[in-house]
């Protein structure tokens, strides 16, 4: 899917687009076409809005709203938090469907949004549209390759000064909210472990092979090493070679990150190219189906399956009570400090509901998205219930790009090209051969109970 670009529309709301939004709002908004019917649209859509951490408010077959952020991220100016607005609509086209994404900004005052707002609005919507885009890129790649422009109306923009300040602001309650978000969901141990290449705190993470080169986001790089790592452990019925090729490369990885971190690029062999592909789309599939944890009791090998995003809520929201329950009053310092300590102490990871046992072995399962049956197998092929294929739902783009870097050196620098050697003279004309006499004509056969071929007697 080719990058997409704004189109400033300077308060021309375009046609087709249903009513223009309130005079003086921020918005930004998209037409797309594609072969998908509206109601599987319409399914990935709402999928890919809960994942947004959108909130639906209305749930319509051709119609869905959602809202997301708050006054306080109106404050802090976060991409993520600030108020905005999400409605798209969902028609029948010829054999497809339409989809028309607006969004809104709903800012909580009638002024102040030139003062810093204008930037995190642009990146929210720009957010935003590119999930909408890869949504649905993934139902129908031909017409992903020829999706129009974003429109924005955003008017002059930001004021300089203010623009800075709300950087200053953002940063700073960005901290905040992570030191927040620490604190509630607590310090997660398994989480910093499977993060090896985001901990290096580099953007992208890079191979390097012989004749090409593949940038890697961070985190889609940690999905690959847990990939790697989960289908080393458990390799299952894949082939030998493949699994000791997948165990090479997470090793080579792993050393790599400790030896240079990950702004170094990893050389990889022509060989473990198609290895560091495989692991790439096992990421990607990963990342596209639910992610469940199944527990299996070691005492009496029963199956307890949990989803890790109930369990951080959960956890949060049991520790915001305790927080909330310990604020209620004042209390001396040692008290405070006591509460903070219970505060930390966790509860058991796994309690067996039949032995009461507290060990478990644990794997990552997922679900098949056509008939919902478990998937066990560290590497995702295909569904053994449906024959669903998994790679389907993979984007077309290729993750290597061909690097052949030009020569930066000055014309006058640059060595002259050998002249290629003459052409081999062509060998003479073999001499002309003397005419053969044509061989003489074969006698012809003797037919033995003919009398007129038996010998005479001599005379």
């Amino acid at each position: 899917m080719a990058a997409v670009t704004w189109q400033d529309v300077d308060g021309a709301w375009p046609d087709g687009l249903g009513p223009p939004p309130e005079p003086g709002r921020l918005v930004a908004a998209a037409e797309r076409r594609t072969g998908a019917p509206p109601a599987v649209a319409r399914q990935h859509l709402i999928r890919m809005i809960r994942e947004l951490s959108f909130e639906l408010r209305t749930e319509q077959l051709g119609l869905l709203e959602a809202v997301r952020g708050s006054r306080l991220g109106s404050v802090t100016l976060a991409a993520g938090k600030v108020p905005v607005e999400l409605r798209i609509t969902l028609e029948p086209a010829g054999t497809g469907s339409r989809a028309v994404v607006v969004l809104v900004d709903r800012w909580p005052a009638r002024v102040g949004r030139k003062w810093g707002a204008t930037a995190a609005y642009v990146e929210a919507f720009g957010a935003v549209l590119s999930t909408v885009d890869a949504t649905l890129a993934r139902l129908d790649p031909a017409a992903a390759a020829s999706f129009g422009p974003w429109w924005r109306d955003i008017g002059t923009g930001d004021i300089g000064m203010m623009q800075n300040a709300a950087s200053i602001a953002g940063r700073a309650g960005a901290v905040l909210n992570r030191q927040t978000s620490r604190l509630l969901d607590g310090d997660n141990a398994a989480d910093r472990r499977r993060a090896v290449v985001s901990n290096t705190g580099a953007a992208t993470f890079t191979f390097v092979a012989p004749d090409a080169v593949a940038d890697v986001p961070t985190d889609v790089a940690d999905a690959m090493h847990t990939a790697g790592t989960l289908i080393a452990s458990r390799p299952g019925a894949m082939p030998p070679k493949l699994a000791s090729q997948v165990q090479h490369l997470v090793l080579r990885i792993e050393e790599h990150l400790d030896a240079q971190g990950g702004a170094t690029p990893l050389s990889v062999s022509a060989a473990e190219v198609p290895v560091v592909t495989f692991l790439h789309q096992q990421a990607l599939m990963r990342g596209m189906l639910p992610v469940r944890t199944l527990r299996i009791c070691t005492t009496c090998r029963l199956e307890k399956v949990t989803n890790p995003e109930l369990e951080r809520i959960q956890e949060r929201t049991r520790r915001t009570r305790d927080i909330a329950t310990g604020l209620r009053a004042v209390v001396a310092p040692f008290v405070m400090a006591g509460q903070l300590v219970q505060l930390n102490a966790k509860a058991p990871q796994f309690t067996c509901p039949r032995c009461q046992g507290l060990d478990a072995d644990e794997t990552v399962v997922t679900y098949c998205q056509r008939c919902g049956d478990r998937q066990t197998e560290s590497a995702l092929r295909t569904c053994a219930k449906c024959q669903f294929d998994f790679r389907s739902l993979l984007d077309p783009t290729p993750l290597w790009r061909n690097e052949n870097p030009p020569s930066t050196l000055p014309k006058e620098l640059t060595p002259p090209v050998a002249p290629a050697p003459p052409p081999a003279a062509a060998p003479p004309p073999a001499a002309a051969s003397p005419p053969v006499a044509a061989p003489p004509p074969a006698a012809a056969a003797v037919d033995p109970n003919d009398s007129s071929n038996w010998p005479r007697p001599p005379m």
